[in-house]
């Protein structure tokens, strides 16, 4: 009968000895997965406090100290095509839509920096397509200011005083904040 209970007895802490070690790694895993790397993409996320994360992976604020005009934008090989009314987005002083190394970039321009990255990027990320939040493809339905327009915007960038909706991904308008100082 003393076997049986030290089989039980054994038993019974085995089970806690498990359940402690499992919820050990748990824990570990979870601190881990969570950890920054290098820092470096803390740096090309959204400056805005509270911004979904999904939306890292199709934005970035870069720049914050430019104050970027229309013809900036022309000098860095922008090819501007129709104006748009800034009647739809809210605090945009100008809308323009051209392209850039053959991908459709839509470029608003704002008062400052501070405007541009609150409401120039809520309105950003509404204008580009949502449904990547519910598992779906980027890009596939909206479109920017100028609604009959065919392009779909999939990103978004702040650069200094401006806001650029890029038809691809961020990389596009990336190329172009570098050849702008950004």
């Amino acid at each position: 009968m003393s076997n049986v209970n030290e089989y039980r007895s054994l038993d019974k802490h085995s089970r806690w000895l498990l359940l402690t070690l499992l919820v050990g790694a748990l824990s570990m895993a979870i601190a881990c997965g969570s950890s920054d790397s290098d820092g470096a993409e803390n740096a090309a996320a959204p400056a805005a406090e509270e911004v979904d994360e999904s939306l890292a992976e199709v934005s970035r604020i870069l720049s914050p100290d430019l104050s970027l005009t229309f013809d900036d934008y022309v000098a860095g090989g922008w090819k501007k095509s129709k104006q748009y009314d800034t009647d739809t987005v809210p605090e945009a002083t100008d809308i323009w839509y051209g392209f850039f190394n053959a991908k459709d970039i839509e470029v608003r321009f704002y008062d400052s920096h501070e405007i541009a990255k609150t409401y120039g990027f809520d309105n950003a990320s509404e204008a580009i397509d949502q449904s990547f939040r519910e598992g779906g493809q980027y890009g596939s339905s909206n479109r920017g200011a100028g609604s009959s327009a065919v392009t779909k915007y999939k990103a978004f960038v702040v650069v200094g005083n401006t806001v650029m909706l890029c038809e691809q991904s961020v990389d596009s308008c990336i190329a172009l904040a570098d050849i702008l100082g950004g």
